[in-house]
């Protein structure tokens, strides 16, 4: 790449003031804008399909102790009054800020300009891990705050499929006009509470993120037909041969069939029921013989039939899952739209805080498939490639910060293969295992894991040994919650466990949460959506033809010409290193005390192996807490 080219990759000054100097204090500012859209509703009215359309929109302007309550019953062409308004203010306020954003963008709004307060996201952070789904609907806050409830007959018309576009005009000005109303309360309660605890900051962070996926989602990813094709009728054929081995075995039994089902595994194969701690068969609720999957995983095989019976059983399922979730979808997908595939992001479903997503036309996720798939997805065109950053061993390195563990400081300092030290431990525990089989063990102490074989307890035993300091932080955190019902983190956000006691045997309820929140959520609901706004960002301000198509926990999937190579390798290490420093300190007034790394792979299809690791500078991670 010559020197022309990298001139054209914007440096962190270059970016929106918003950005490059945080102030999630300007939510506290008396300029803003209140919006609602009421929209044609094909896929829930996105505005990512084509025949939607705007049919209202009703907005507050705030500028001091003024509100001026305007609407506008038309389409996205006739807005310029609200995108003005918008461009004026200081930030935007929606409830589901995502929804809005895109139908902006087709308004002729710059989103990349807006900062915006969302509501749901607002409520989502107050309630910590206690609201998610629905429960941060507008309807739902507005009842539980006592603020009134939405407009019943027309919200109830537009559930039942009624298009906005065929209701009374008064009756949609009304719905639309109290839903504007509700909102703007409600930002004005949540603005109060989140300045008295602290958490401005944190939902600063999460609104930054919105647009970046509003922008994303139009993306999607793609599919390698033939990879899928070849995938599909092996699967189809193996789907085939099982049905008929499982037939052969059962007699012709209905599977589905829990009393069928429940006669054969425990009359007629004699297996034994699975008991509980007291030696007491777990039954379902009316006292039948469990046959749900888990419970028939967990039989004891004691002869060949049962083990046959098992092995065929947990395959069908297996393979009938990859087909009705995956690849019969994707097979219509590559069919009908060439295999171009889309989702949608949530940002208000999981209570760690993470995104999660949900299937678009084809109702299948972006997040948690089958890493053996991941080579499906291709670039869809030549001379493109798909590209992938993540942050190297994220979690343990938060871990590591976390508890200021000195040891986990030194391995990540030098290089030390942590998968080796638990292979090693097993084995001499009596569980022979390599460094790849390990892998699956390594990092379960850090989520309070305690449970499993004699050597997998002798390896949880040793890792908190090794890491003291990890150990104590988790402690201290259960005690926490023993004594206060809630977690507060070193960024501020609030995690809640009220009730949480500890039984007579010394276990602590909720210890595998109380464990794992702290570290999945500032790993990959803080740092990894850091580093995806500053990579977006500056990708708008560049001449740079790579897209983000993809987010998933601690990574982030592109796609790119082969010869933006290099400038993806740059941007990978400056976003998800050097910046993410930057705002923590800036944001949060969190020194990392660790060295954040990034591994970054480029290739015809995702998951390439050839990949190129990135380690902080020592200079940039060296704080106090070490």
């Amino acid at each position: 790449m010559n020197n022309s080219k990298k001139q054209l990759l914007p440096t962190i000054r270059d970016l929106p003031r918003f950005l490059c100097e945080p102030d999630p204090y300007i939510y506290l500012s008396n300029n803003y804008v209140v919006l609602d859209y009421e929209t044609t509703n094909k896929d829930k009215g996105t505005a990512l399909r084509g025949d939607n359309r705007i049919v209202l929109a009703c907005w507050h302007a705030v500028l001091g102790e003024e509100t001026e309550v305007l609407s506008h019953y038309g389409g996205e062409y006739e807005l310029s009054e609200l995108v003005e308004a918008v461009q004026r203010a200081d930030f935007l306020v929606a409830h589901n800020a995502k929804f809005e954003l895109q139908w902006l963008e087709r308004c002729g709004l710059d989103i990349g300009e807006v900062v915006v307060y969302d509501t749901m996201l607002g409520e989502y952070v107050l309630g910590g891990n206690r609201w998610v789904g629905a429960k941060v609907g507008l309807d739902a806050i507005a009842r539980r705050r006592g603020l009134g409830a939405k407009a019943t007959l027309v919200s109830n018309l537009i559930k039942n499929g009624v298009c906005p576009s065929d209701i009374p005009r008064a009756w949609l000005e009304k719905y639309c006009a109290r839903d504007v109303d509700l909102t703007h309360r409600l930002f004005l309660e949540q603005r109060r509470e989140l300045e008295e605890h602290g958490l401005l900051k944190v939902l600063y962070t999460r609104c930054l993120l919105t647009p970046v996926l509003a922008d994303i989602e139009k993306n999607g990813m793609y599919l390698d037909a033939e990879r899928v094709e070849a995938a599909y009728v092996a699967a189809e054929r193996e789907l085939f041969d099982l049905n008929v081995r499982l037939h052969t075995l059962t007699g012709g039994i209905n599977t589905n069939s829990t009393k069928q089902l429940a006669k054969f595994l425990y009359e007629d194969l004699k297996f034994a029921e699975v008991k509980d701690y007291k030696g007491k068969p777990l039954r379902t609720p009316a006292g039948a013989p469990r046959t749900d999957v888990d419970t028939i995983s967990s039989l004891r095989p004691k002869n060949q039939k049962q083990r046959e019976f098992l092995e065929v059983y947990s395959r069908h399922k297996e393979v009938s899952n990859e087909l009705t979730k995956y690849l019969r979808k994707w097979h219509e997908c590559c069919e009908n739209d060439g295999g171009h595939l889309t989702a949608f992001f949530n940002q208000h479903m999981t209570q760690t805080h993470r995104l999660s997503s949900s299937g678009a036309k084809y109702r299948t996720q972006f997040q948690n498939f089958p890493r053996t798939y991941k080579p499906f997805f291709t670039a869809p065109t030549d001379k493109w490639l798909v590209g992938e950053c993540d942050g190297s061993q994220l979690e343990f390195r938060v871990a590591v910060h976390l508890g200021r563990d000195e040891q986990g400081l030194y391995d990540i300092e030098h290089g030390e293969d942590i998968h080796g030290f638990t292979a090693q431990t097993l084995t001499e525990a009596g569980e022979p295992t390599d460094r790849q089989g390990a892998k699956a063990h390594t990092f379960k102490p850090l989520y309070g894991g305690q449970s499993g074989t004699h050597a997998q307890q002798t390896y949880y035993q040793a890792f908190r040994l090794k890491y003291k300091g990890i150990a104590e932080a988790q402690q201290r955190w259960i005690n926490e919650v023993l004594s206060t019902g809630k977690l507060v983190t070193e960024w501020g956000m609030v995690y809640h466990w009220p009730g949480t006691k500890m039984s007579r045997s010394g276990y602590v309820d909720n210890t595998t949460s109380i464990c794992n929140y702290p570290v999945q959520g500032f790993a990959t609901a803080e740092i990894i959506p850091i580093a995806l706004v500053f990579m977006w960002h500056r990708l708008r301000r560049s001449d740079l033809q790579m897209r983000i198509v993809n987010t998933i926990h601690d990574s982030i999937i592109m796609l790119l010409p082969e010869e933006e190579q290099e400038d993806f390798h740059i941007l990978s290490k400056e976003c998800l290193i050097n910046a993410v420093y930057d705002y923590l300190r800036c944001t949060y007034n969190v020194q990392l005390t660790v060295p954040l790394g990034c591994s970054v792979s480029t290739g015809k299809h995702w998951g390439s192996k050839e990949e190129t690791k990135y380690e902080a500078e020592k200079e940039l991670y060296r704080g106090n807490g070490v």
